[in-house]
């Protein structure tokens, strides 16, 4: 309840209970006997978008659609002269609500009568519960989906996995000599499956993906920018838009080999990657800063593949910096311990930095630290995948609350070598 609340006619005492009211996340809302508000608090203000001081004294029905109007006084009425005193939620059917901006949204509520200085008045808790709608409609059709899909697969599921752990206890018997090898051919097959799922699942997305968006497309451009349904619209058009990255990624994860090699300067490519980000990262108060060692030769690689790492590379650092920051891009040349030339790359930021307990799985498919809906946990074990595919590696040091560093070494291939990175 806000001071305007305070100060308006009516006889509940309403300062009482205010420190109380304003803190509740649900609307509270009373009526007297002639319908009109005369309690309305912020979390009613929140949900319908009107001010308190500009609905205080106002018929309820204006927080209602006008095609229920008639049976709500109704309802209230029959109430009132029923022997219930109050009525919890989920005890009546939901109802509906009208915002300021003429958008509707369900509602659960719960109703009590009560009397003030010989007065009679209703009061009601409304909670929004279009989210929780929304939510409970997609994990509907998407169960409905999985259900299909592992109805499908079950057998040669089983099949596959009787397969695996046999070839697991005969491994298990192996001499200690063999242990580590044994470890490395199992990390191979799990990276393999990974990415055949990947590959099978994304494909079977990838049409009926395409037929929303374009049947979403051709409806938003049939609605009129004040129509109510068309937020609704748009948040299906985005959510088919994260599917649809998300299915690239997946695509991207399972491909192997290489398509495009040539040479390539690294510092350019950084340089363009920059300025790709360099909008998202200042908006989000992020410093960028570079150094590049002069003269650096260039390296042969695939183009394409190196931008998605350095790409993925500063959109992490962006995301783990929210508050501002500051992120550098180093490259220098080096060689080997057995003298051959090869050129660091390093990534780091001021951000969040990963946990000592995890930084050894961030680069695992599918793992991932961020919220969900945020991040599919494929982006870095891409980039360590591309890395690796150039004879390179990729090495993180982390520490919480303090930042990352994420330093790629990669080899100065003469040109001699460009045919067989090509044909890999």
């Amino acid at each position: 309840m806000t001071h305007e609340q305070a100060d308006a006619p009516g006889p509940i005492a309403k300062a009482r209970f205010s420190s109380i009211l304003d803190i509740a996340e649900d609307g509270i809302i009373a009526i007297d006997t002639q319908h009109r508000i005369v309690l309305f608090n912020r979390g009613a203000e929140r949900i319908f978008g009107h001010l308190s001081r500009e609905i205080i004294g106002q018929p309820f029905e204006k927080l209602i659609p006008e095609r229920f109007a008639p049976s709500h006084r109704g309802h209230v009425d029959t109430f009132a002269n029923s022997s219930v005193e109050s009525r919890l939620m989920g005890e009546r059917r939901e109802v509906v609500g009208s915002r300021k901006d003429g958008s509707e949204f369900p509602a659960e509520v719960s109703i009590c009568r009560f009397e003030e200085n010989g007065q009679v008045f209703f009061a009601a808790i409304m909670r929004d519960v279009s989210e929780r709608k929304r939510i409970e409609a997609a994990l509907l059709e998407l169960n409905h989906e999985l259900e299909d899909r592992v109805q499908a697969r079950t057998a040669e599921l089983e099949a596959s996995n009787k397969q695996l752990l046999d070839y697991l206890h005969q491994l298990q018997n192996k001499t200690d000599e063999l242990r580590s090898t044994t470890q490395q051919l199992w990390q191979s097959a799990k990276l393999a499956s990974v990415g055949e799922l990947a590959a099978s699942i994304a494909h079977e997305l990838n049409n009926p993906l395409a037929t929303v968006s374009l049947r979403v497309e051709s409806i938003l451009a049939k609605t009129e920018a004040d129509d109510p349904r068309r937020k609704a619209l748009e948040i299906v058009e985005q959510e088919v838009e994260r599917m649809a990255h998300l299915v690239a990624n997946l695509l991207q994860f399972s491909r192997h080999g290489r398509e495009q090699v040539s040479t390539v300067n690294v510092d350019e490519e950084i340089r363009m990657t920059i300025e790709l980000t360099q909008h998202l990262l200042k908006r989000r108060g992020i410093e960028i800063s570079t150094h590049f060692e002069d003269m650096l030769p260039p390296i042969f690689a695939d183009r394409q593949k190196l931008r998605q790492v350095f790409l993925n590379l500063f959109t992490n650092a962006g995301d783990a910096m929210p508050q501002g920051g500051k992120l550098a891009a180093r490259v220098r040349r080096v060689e080997s311990s057995t003298g051959q030339p090869q050129m660091i790359i390093e990534v780091s930021d001021t951000g969040v930095g990963i946990p000592a307990e995890i930084l050894a799985r961030v680069t695992d498919p599918f793992f991932t630290t961020k919220e969900e809906g945020k991040g599919t946990g494929l982006g870095l074990a891409i980039c360590k995948r591309i890395v690796n595919e150039h004879h390179g590696s990729l090495h993180i040091e982390s520490e919480a609350g303090k930042g990352t560093l994420i330093r790629i070494i990669l080899p100065i291939a003469s040109e001699k070598n460009v045919k067989q990175l090509s044909d890999e």
